[in-house]
């Protein structure tokens, strides 16, 4: 029986891609057009997983998501010879993703969920910019929970081994929703009841640059506002 579901943040909850790219084109830091803006903001993303998968392989030490997004803002600037971003304006951007927007779907559905579910994130994001996002994203979820509490990142099964144990349920009470289908899978193995959530523009027109994965999840909805009703029924 699902107790609690659990929720990833980026690209799940909120809209990481136009958020980010409506925030640089409105403080001026990239010269270029929109397209421009926006693969820089891909290249960026691209630069996600690979960064912490080194770090749960200790090639490089744990740091938290916002040291690690600095990181990846260097290699992707770097890529894309860009050599006019000062030190404030790279901050201002690290900072972007405390203040990303949600879906229209996300608010409504985590209210409905509350009336008879506890609901929580699941997320690679430290606490201290889950506080930030959640808050900017006007979602009220019951708990957040971040993998920087074992210092491990997703896909690892420690993390969400972890989640559930964090709230004091065994992995079959909990649920996961994800845009992900790789996160689903390695929540799948901790024993996690699993949700599928398409978010088709989530990546604009490049969605092929990023690997996918084959998994068939419990269940797959195309709202967030379809689960309540589909988990009860």
């Amino acid at each position: 029986m699902i107790k609690i579901i659990f929720f990833d943040v980026f690209g799940t909850l909120v809209d990481w891609r136009k958020s980010l790219m409506g925030q640089i084109k409105e403080d001026n830091i990239l010269n270029g057009d929109d397209l421009f803006v926006e693969k820089f903001v891909i290249n960026w993303r691209l630069e996600y997983q690979p960064i912490l998968d080194k770090v749960n392989n200790k090639q490089i030490p744990w740091m938290t998501l916002d040291k690690l997004h600095l990181l990846s803002l260097n290699n992707t600037l770097k890529k894309m010879k860009v050599d006019y971003v000062s030190e404030s304006n790279k901050k201002k951007m690290i900072f972007y993703w405390h203040k990303l927007n949600p879906w229209e779907d996300a608010k409504e559905a985590i209210i409905s969920l509350n009336k008879k579910f506890l609901t929580s994130s699941l997320s690679n994001g430290n606490i201290y910019l889950q506080k930030n996002l959640i808050k900017y994203a006007g979602l009220e979820l019951n708990f957040l929970v971040s993998a920087e509490s074992v210092k491990l990142y997703k896909p690892n099964i420690n993390v969400y081994l972890s989640a559930a144990e964090s709230i004091g349920f065994h992995p079959n009470n909990c649920a996961l929703v994800a845009s992900h289908r790789n996160d689903l899978k390695a929540a799948s193995k901790a024993g996690f009841f699993t949700t599928f959530i398409k978010r088709s523009t989530e990546y604009g027109k490049f969605s092929y640059k990023f690997p996918k994965t084959n998994f068939i999840p419990n269940l797959s909805v195309g709202k967030l506002t379809e689960i309540k009703k589909k988990l009860i029924t």
